[in-house]
């Protein structure tokens, strides 16, 4: 009887194992048991406000995992976490593991990198004076003078191994062809380092002074009206024939005569000699005489008469 009883536990415990590993291969050939990898993003956390990492902290690392067919299908990146976890208010250089949650039923293999190197630094703050660099050259005659800027000083914020190599920072600004004064807001420069300015903008003023130079150029007489019925203008001068104007190169260059106040003719029958003023053209220095005697020769058209030389 004890016998006949062994036996039958014998039998379904032999029935149980085999049903176990019936189940455990219908299972590997319905839902085998996979590997792979994917990219995780790493995170970080324990950065105190006023901490910054330089160096070292890669936005994503691999992670191997296993699990079955149907749970790596569906699997994504934001089924996990990463993290790397810092020691609050320290700076310097660290090596700190990397922490990986996976989804329930998955088997972390590897992690690339398992850990990783980084430089944390503090940030500070620090004012520095603001040097304006000049590019290209003013109008011919033209100078620029000692640029200003407003304010001249800027706040720096950075780590602070970068602030602390920073003594000044620039703003450009263009000067090509001025004839007058500059007043621009350009922005601050602090070349190669990575950091934030406040403010970003200056004013930048760049006083043009520009070279006062004379030249001589002729009187052109201006009339007005007709003279007589029978009488003709037979020609117009004046005493000087030339006056010598000063004023900014660009000004100049652009002047080939000054002309005089307007001189009325109406109904002359007879030549005429009349002082002048001139008309000083705009943006000019000064004028020398800025008076001027002109005559106009009239004759009758029947008897023209011979011009009259300025003496």
């Amino acid at each position: 009887m004890v016998r006949l009883k062994w036996r039958n536990n014998t039998i379904k415990l032999l029935s149980l194992l085999l049903a176990f590993v019936l189940w455990v291969y219908v299972s590997n050939e319905q839902n085998p048991v996979r590997e792979k990898n994917i990219n995780v993003n790493l995170e970080y956390s324990g950065l105190g406000q006023d901490f910054i990492i330089t160096e070292g902290m890669p936005d994503s690392i691999e992670v191997k995992v296993k699990g079955s067919r149907s749970q790596l299908a569906n699997l994504a990146p934001w089924s996990f976490k990463a993290v790397v976890n810092l020691p609050e208010g320290k700076a310097g250089e660290m090596v700190l593991p990397v922490r990986v949650t996976a989804p329930a039923g998955l088997e972390i293999l590897q992690v690339s990198p398992e850990e990783v190197a980084l430089k944390v630094d503090r940030l500070v703050d620090r004012k520095v004076s603001v040097t304006v660099e000049m590019r290209g050259s003013p109008a011919r005659g033209c100078t620029a003078l000692t640029p200003e800027s407003r304010p001249d000083t800027v706040i720096v914020r950075g780590p602070a191994t970068v602030v602390n190599k920073i003594d000044r920072v620039k703003a450009v600004v263009n000067v090509d062809a001025a004839q007058a004064d500059i007043e621009q807001d350009i922005p601050v420069d602090a070349g190669p380092y990575n950091v934030s300015l406040s403010p970003s903008l200056v004013k930048v003023v760049v006083p043009i002074s520009g070279t006062i130079i004379e030249k001589t150029v002729p009187v052109l007489p201006r009339l007005s009206g007709s003279p007589a019925e029978g009488c003709v203008v037979t020609g117009s001068f004046s005493e000087p024939a030339a006056v010598r104007i000063s004023g900014p190169v660009a000004v100049l260059d652009e002047i080939s005569a000054v002309e005089t106040e307007v001189i009325d003719i109406r109904g002359a029958d007879q030549s005429l000699s009349r002082e002048v003023q001139l008309s000083p053209p705009p943006d000019i220095a000064g004028i020398q005489p800025d008076r001027v005697r002109v005559k106009v020769e009239i004759s009758t058209e029947e008897e023209p008469s011979s011009p009259v030389l300025p003496e």
